[in-house]
């Protein structure tokens, strides 16, 4: 066979690969699903469908916050809006910086303790601290947690209240919905997760799981490495994979912190812009800039209302000074995408739901 036969040859049996992946995504009810789910998921938030009640606070009762890490852009917007609905029932609530390590989380919750506080919020890793949390529940301390373990809710063996944060397979599934409808059901992806955290992995799981459910998506591969070695470990990685699977290609991380090294290797390797796509979680200020920016690869990220979970924090803190059971709100993901990045927040680099969540948790406790 000739070199132009070959070619000819060659470029039909791709049009009719793609015009069968094409006919298969048509066919799929989960590609459908999928879009449905996605225009729920990033289009305006301005429905409450939080508590419909709350007892009336008791003014006086004194807080702490123990922040994970306040150079850390959601650990400290957490406490900025504690502080603020702490300010508006009476109470007082005090920050302290747990500076990024397990050594320096437990001191704050033990300087927590010291100050004889009512409550603790933490967005540390609540398992970590577990000696001085019995501790404070012995004092009667309550905890109440924001990303304090793999789920939210309540969970007694770890001495938490209620754990505020996105359920994890909800956010996994919210970033494969959106590559199944980008992709119109076609998409090859790579799964990058960090398994020395449980919400890590879970996170991953769902996203896993989901493509698998879409008949004309393939998983790749599913790349786990610790979060330390994000630096080290995903240049190379990301170069490894342009190389072996080609584009398009779409690269899923349980945290827009991975992003943040994929960009320069895939800028240094000279892939264009929609070759790769990037998708993401958390929210990050940096994962706004890139999708506002256009050509930075990531194209999503799931963000989470960390002003409102704030709030949130305030009111289960006064359910359990009341004696009540904790509200059960979990939120679902919000996607980010280069339509909306500027909306629900977007033009402050974070995601501030257009629900009215303020006033309405002052209606809540009375306070107007």
């Amino acid at each position: 066979m000739s070199e132009l036969a070959r070619s000819a040859s060659a470029v039909l049996l791709a049009g009719a690969l793609l015009c069968g992946a094409t006919a298969l995504a048509a066919e799929d009810p989960v590609v459908a699903e999928a879009k449905a789910n996605v225009l729920a998921r990033s289009g305006p938030q301005n429905v409450w469908d939080g508590p419909t009640s709350s007892p009336k606070p008791i003014p006086g009762k004194r807080v702490a916050y123990l922040s994970t890490d306040e150079q850390n852009d959601a650990s400290r917007e957490w406490g900025q809006a504690m502080k603020e609905a702490g300010e508006l029932v009476g109470w007082e609530v005090i920050v302290i910086d747990g500076r990024g390590s397990p050594k320096t989380w437990l001191e704050g919750y033990n300087q927590a303790i010291a100050l004889k506080v009512d409550g603790i919020v933490t967005t540390a890793d609540i398992a970590s601290m577990q000696e001085a949390v019995k501790a404070g529940a012995e004092q009667g301390i309550v905890l109440v947690g924001i990303h304090g373990w793999a789920f939210p809710g309540p969970n007694e063996e770890l001495g938490v209240y209620y754990n505020i944060q996105q359920d994890p397979r909800d956010i996994g599934k919210a970033q494969a919905d959106w590559i199944i409808a980008h992709s119109n059901g076609t998409a090859r992806v790579v799964v990058t997760t960090h398994c020395e955290y449980q919400i890590a992995c879970t996170k991953a799981k769902a996203t896993e799981d989901r493509i698998r459910e879409c008949r004309g998506c393939e998983v790749l591969e599913v790349f786990n490495s610790p979060i330390s070695e994000v630096a080290q470990r995903q240049p190379a990685a990301v170069t490894a994979w342009v190389q072996q699977y080609g584009t398009p290609l779409y690269i899923t991380s349980v945290a827009d912190y991975t992003a943040d090294f994929q960009v320069p290797a895939l800028r240094a390797g000279g892939v264009k812009h929609g070759e790769v796509i990037l998708v993401s979680a958390d929210g990050n200020r940096s994962a706004y800039e890139r999708i506002r920016a256009g050509d930075q690869y990531q194209m999503v990220t799931a963000s989470e209302p960390y002003k409102m979970q704030g709030y949130q924090a305030i009111d289960e803190l006064n359910r359990a000074f009341h004696g009540e059971p904790p509200s059960g709100w979990v939120t679902p993901p919000y996607l980010v995408t280069p339509e909306n990045v500027n909306a629900e927040g977007g033009d402050q680099n974070t995601f501030i739901p257009s629900n009215g969540y303020a006033a309405k948790y002052a209606e809540l406790w009375g306070l107007k």
